[in-house]
């Protein structure tokens, strides 16, 4: 009797370790970590663009350009459609800019950094809906010149939301955020500096 007294408990004791680490909620990635993971998605877009804007066939551009909408919107997204099985789910750009500027607007930022993060923040949001427009017209196109033409304007509206820094005047956006945030030395190399 005393075996299985045992055994049962070693069995319970088993379940119960077993549940509490299923309920045990994945800690949240900083907004550093997330910031960094927004650029590299968003340079992945730029690729996209990039490489359905010169797709040698209309069947290849509207692959890419898929693979671009589904980035940007997400796997909630009106838009998504898996050109190929996959294991990555994208959350979307859009939606992941949507939750940071929720991040943004609490208490933890200063408020003078805190307006000009958000501002910046609805810039960036604004430059992927009109990419997300763009690319969603070049699927619609039937001919592979006008298609292509319509993944460039996407291109540049995703550049616009990149906003690399220059000393000119300029609209802010995704390096205003970075750099407010003193991010830039994580994204980019010592001798690359914004």
């Amino acid at each position: 009797m005393s075996r299985t007294i045992r055994a049962v408990s070693v069995c319970l004791l088993l379940i119960c370790g077993a549940a509490a680490s299923g309920f045990a909620q994945p800690e949240e990635p900083s907004i550093e970590d997330r910031l960094i993971a927004f650029v590299q998605q968003l340079r992945l877009g730029l690729t996209l663009a990039t490489v359905a804007a010169y797709s040698p066939t209309l069947g290849d551009l509207r692959l890419h350009t898929q693979q671009l909408v589904n980035l940007l919107e997400g796997v909630q997204g009106k838009h998504f459609a898996r050109p190929t099985p996959s294991g990555i789910e994208p959350i979307g750009l859009l939606v992941e800019i949507g939750a940071l500027r929720v991040r943004f607007e609490g208490p933890a930022i200063e408020a003078g950094v805190r307006e000009r993060v958000v501002d910046a923040t609805k810039n960036v949001r604004m430059y992927l809906t009109f990419a997300l427009d763009a690319a969603l017209l070049g699927l619609e196109e039937r001919r592979i010149d006008r298609a292509s033409m319509q993944l460039f304007r996407a291109y540049a509206f995703l550049l616009a939301a990149y906003e690399k820094p220059c000393d000119t005047g300029h609209v802010p956006a995704l390096w205003t955020i970075l750099r407010m945030l003193d991010l830039t030395e994580r994204i980019l190399p010592p001798n690359d500096s914004p």
